[in-house]
């Protein structure tokens, strides 16, 4: 009996979007993070001032605000993976069942008198159809496991990225939150 190697390759929903949102993202971040570094600049001398202040406060700001749009489009693409791992499971679950349906049907045809040769070639072709359909299911699942934990880690990263700003907003006005500032 010859064997096949069945290989998936499953592509996340969304997932060119999101690669290109975070692109977009990832360069106005850099963008204000120079910005942020013209304005201190400018202010140098008078970094207490009010002007330089409300200045490095508004880039902050801003910064904070991508950085929550790159935490929620990392949150949601982690939630489309988990749920196309979830689909997968079902998968490989029902092909799984139909494997036992079809191995207890033989082992009760392999009991009867009479010629079952008709019904057994049936059911050791659907048999093979769902081992095949399992391996598809779990290469499927398989390949769902490093995006996952890929978009796990990119939430938690742009969750730590997104304090950074907020801690500076914190620091340079003490009585606004980030979220109030950004108001």
């Amino acid at each position: 009996m010859a064997n096949r190697e069945i290989k998936t390759k499953v592509a996340i929903d969304g997932e060119k979007e999101y690669k290109e949102s975070l692109k977009n993202i990832n360069s106005a971040l850099g963008t204000l993070e120079s910005e942020l570094k013209l304005v201190e600049s400018q202010y140098a001398g008078q970094a207490n001032s009010y002007a330089a202040l409300s200045a490095k406060g508004d880039v902050l700001s801003r910064m904070y605000d991508q950085q929550k749009e790159k935490v929620k489009a990392a949150a949601e693409q982690l939630e489309k993976a988990k749920k196309a791992q979830s689909d997968y499971a079902e998968k490989v679950s029902s092909a799984q069942s139909e494997i036992s349906r079809c191995e207890a049907a033989l082992a009760a045809l392999g009991d009867e008198t009479g010629d079952t040769t008709e019904e057994q070639a049936k059911l050791t072709a659907e048999l093979e159809k769902a081992k095949s359909e399992l391996a598809a299911a779990e290469k499927g699942y398989e390949s769902t496991i490093r995006p996952a934990n890929s978009y796990k880690t990119q939430v938690k990263s742009a969750e730590t990225e997104l304090n950074k700003p907020a801690s500076e907003l914190n620091k340079n006005c003490p009585l606004t939150t980030p979220d109030a500032a950004a108001e």
